[in-house]
């Protein structure tokens, strides 16, 4: 896109075992007009490295670095690798005097401007000067998507009131935070229709519901991608955390009746698809693009391998990372620790009801089978009759539905 001399805009990332979608990533934001793109790779083991580098011997706007000295800091400090990163780029910047504006997304956020039809430099222009400007999130929800698709034109998933904040690069950080900095001095920070930031009482960072509201422009939180790749991408684990899987996260989402669906503007598609054909051709990475995906399947079946292990002492967590996840072998790894749970003690009639709720959440037909052992033991108990007849028109209405 055509770029406002007014403006530099400059895009920070940090990446961890991301080959797979860096390219994607990459050209999406240079579509829509970022100026300059800085990535910085930590704890990475798969070939980040090269991809990056590939892309940056055609276009040397496309930049990286290492962020793993950081590592060298007491795990008080490095555990905090996010915040330590934004803080040298932004100082970084400053100091070189070359750019007028800052945004730090991840590899998985994508920022649509008017359904692709605006620029960042043109978005920038619509504001008071030295305005931050905040872009809520819209997370993915895309249960039959293949691995490794690249962005839809129908954009589909759930609003949510995070954002991430878009800063004048000389304004005042008392201290940078994930979605919303802690600015020296008081600024109004404006959301995409110019109404002013309003965060929740006990949540500074996120929207209140009063102005939390889908915009024409949006960060696509690609954070779930297929189910194939969110089981993959849950062992990459978090900065700071021990725990082999990504902890905050919340199962694999759904569609519900108050589900964003935006359609991207058709003209600007076709453009963009062509434009990212271009941009793959003169990258020309095929044999890396293999290895990088290659790297997500094999974590994949480390993450499938691992979840037995973890079950024992981390259930409750684990079913809240894998709920909504319909993938076979994620199933069968449940189902097989819950069937040991009931084989220690068969006759545990509230054990069995609370197993049966929380296999609903995955497999309806495990459900049944769970609450029906438990009929078996109490056939009048008013509570069990009630969930097993609630799960049997659940599981009439799901098969009716996929006859559909």
């Amino acid at each position: 896109m055509t770029a406002n001399t007014e403006y530099k805009v400059k895009l920070v990332a940090i990446a961890k075992d991301e080959a797979a979608y860096i390219p994607e990533w990459v050209h999406h934001h240079l579509f829509v007009g970022f100026d300059d793109i800085e990535i910085f790779i930590n704890r990475t083991t798969d070939n980040s490295d090269k991809v990056l580098n590939n892309i940056n011997k055609h276009y040397p706007n496309v930049s990286w670095q290492y962020a793993d000295w950081i590592d060298w800091c007491p795990a008080d400090a490095s555990k905090h690798i996010q915040f330590i990163t934004y803080a040298k780029a932004m100082y970084d910047c400053q100091q070189a005097g070359d750019f007028t504006h800052i945004f730090f997304l991840d590899i998985d956020e994508f920022l649509v401007l008017d359904g692709l039809a605006s620029s960042i430099h043109e978005i920038i222009g619509r504001y008071p000067q030295n305005t931050p400007i905040a872009f809520e999130w819209v997370n993915d929800c895309t249960p039959s998507a293949d691995a490794f698709s690249r962005l839809p034109s129908r954009l589909t998933g759930n609003l949510s009131p995070l954002v991430k904040t878009l800063l004048p690069i000389n304004i005042g950080i008392k201290e940078f935070r994930h979605h919303l900095p802690l600015f020296k001095q008081p600024v109004d920070t404006l959301l995409v229709d110019q109404s002013l930031f309003k965060g929740q009482e006990k949540i500074k960072q996120a929207l209140d519901k009063s102005v939390n509201f889908l915009k024409s422009s949006f960060i696509y939180h690609r954070a779930h991608r297929s189910q194939y790749e969110y089981v993959s991408l849950l062992y990459r684990g978090r900065p700071g955390d021990n725990f082999a899987y990504k902890s905050n996260r919340r199962g694999y989402p759904k569609l519900t009746t108050k589900s964003c669906l935006v359609e991207l503007d058709k003209a600007k598609v076709t453009e963009y698809q062509a434009s990212y054909a271009d941009f793959i051709d003169s990258i020309d990475s095929a044999s890396l693009a293999v290895e990088a995906e290659q790297f997500v399947c094999d974590r994949y079946q480390r993450s499938i391998d691992n979840i037995d292990s973890h079950l024992s002492q981390d259930y409750s967590l684990m079913m809240r990372l894998f709920s909504g996840v319909s993938d076979a072998q994620v199933l069968k790894a449940f189902k097989q620790h819950r069937a040991k749970l009931i084989e220690l003690e068969p006759t545990n009639v509230d054990l069995l009801i609370r197993l049966s709720s929380e296999a609903q959440q995955q497999d309806i037909d495990e459900a049944i089978d769970i609450i029906s052992l438990a009929k078996k033991i109490r056939p009048n108990g008013p509570l069990i009759n009630k969930k097993l007849d609630q799960l049997i028109q659940l599981q009439m209405s799901l098969k009716s539905t996929e006859e559909c």
